[in-house]
């Protein structure tokens, strides 16, 4: 089912900031860098969605078939970040897990 999300703007200054990339209604396939564009009743197909965390993104009614996330740079870090935090051993795991209620509250 179509879903919309958006991912915050990290604070990094970049020329593209203010004029997003915006696909429509495309069918989209292999790598797809999500960092500064919008994507609108866009079809994924076979596609590796990589978000770095560099600039804002939105995906808005879009269809996913045979696709999976990637993430590079600073979102990857935050990840790794989580991941480690998540370890019964760093006494954080409770904080990580009560956090993320609120993404799947939709």
């Amino acid at each position: 089912m179509p879903r919309s999300m958006s991912a915050p703007y990290s604070g990094l200054s970049r020329e593209s900031q203010s004029d997003p990339r915006e696909r429509r209604g495309e069918t989209l396939t292999g790598r797809v860098r999500l960092d500064d564009s919008s994507f609108v009743d866009c079809r994924f197909h076979k596609a590796t969605l990589v978000y770095a965390g560099l600039g804002p993104t939105r995906i808005s009614g879009c269809r996913f078939e045979d696709t999976l996330f990637e993430f590079d740079g600073p979102a990857a870090n935050a990840l790794a970040f989580l991941q480690a935090m998540s370890n019964p051993r760093s006494g954080l795991r409770d904080v990580v897990k009560a956090s993320f209620p609120r993404i799947f509250a939709h």
